[in-house]
């Protein structure tokens, strides 16, 4: 019996619908609050720090897979760098870190840091990629990590990204749903399902649909999750669930997180202990032979 052709997947297509969806749900919350989410990372950036500040303190899959093909002469440009996870832990293993990002809230703490350990071999560019990209040296590998998932135009972002770097290229991803959303918080607040993001498999299949045939590596680790109390652990989730000033809300979320923390022998407040796939993707620069 004779089976009806499958149509191709358009996988640039999808992509753009992923992330416009998940965008105008976001978007449609904080407009109804009266507020929008040009400052978002910026509202962000704080809460952001203390858990890159914890997740520091144990092994990142992600410099482990870079560092085993880092050359010490290599310079390194890091996209999306935020209060500089990355930047930091690469400054002692290559000759040189430019680290770019659009908030200045979160590159005022990796300057600080900057600062602190006197490092003369790491920049900072405040801006968004592609848009930066004119600003940026050309290195010899260029990263990001978890920076794609907002991002609509993707062609452009991994074409940009392909085209700085002289010898590989790093992507770290998710490979399920943000931890937030699997315990159901937005849900809880808002009473529809948070629409799903793209994971680390959408952008193989779009590097593969622009003619690059991606390395995968998967690793299991711990995520942190643990806050100094309750109003810790609000502030940390209040923008990324579009809580807003509203009482109901608010509310919920606090209801909703006091059900699943549980406090720690130091007072502090923690999410069960559960591991997660990471995904680094990486292949040699210039194998993006297609457009879109």
């Amino acid at each position: 019996m004779m089976t009806e052709a499958v149509e191709p997947i358009d996988h640039v297509q999808r992509w753009r619908d992923l992330v416009a969806a998940r965008r105008e749900q976001h978007d449609a919350v904080c407009a109804a609050q009266g507020r929008t989410t040009d400052d978002y990372w910026a509202r962000r950036a704080e809460g952001f720090r203390k858990f890159v500040q914890e997740a520091g303190r144990q092994a990142d899959p992600f410099i482990e897979c870079i560092l085993k093909q880092l050359r010490p002469e290599d310079t390194v440009l890091d996209v999306g760098a935020g209060t500089g996870r990355h930047t930091m832990a690469l400054a002692g293993e290559a000759r040189h870190v430019t680290a770019l990002d659009p908030s200045a809230p979160m590159l005022g703490f990796l300057r600080e840091d900057i600062e602190s350990r006197k490092l003369v071999n790491v920049d900072v560019i405040e801006g968004g990629w592609p848009d930066a990209a004119a600003d940026a040296p050309e290195v010899d590998v260029i990263i990001s990590a978890h920076v794609l998932y907002p991002i609509e135009d993707i062609v452009s972002f991994l074409q940009a990204f392909d085209r700085k770097s002289k010898r590989l290229c790093f992507l770290h991803l998710m490979t399920w749903q943000p931890w937030f959303d699997q315990i159901q918080l937005w849900e809880t607040v808002h009473g529809e399902a948070r629409r799903p993001q793209p994971t680390y498999i959408d952008v193989v299949n779009v590097l593969r649909q622009l003619g690059c045939f991606a390395n995968v590596e998967i690793a299991w680790t711990e995520m942190p999750r643990s806050f100094d109390d309750i109003d810790d652990a609000m502030s940390r989730f209040a923008e990324s669930i579009a809580v807003g000033e509203d009482e109901g809300r608010t509310t919920r979320l606090r209801a909703a997180l006091l059900e699943q923390l549980t406090q720690m022998d130091d007072g502090r407040l923690a999410f069960p202990d559960r591991r997660y796939p990471l995904a680094t993707v990486w292949w040699e620069a210039g194998a993006l032979t297609a457009g879109d």
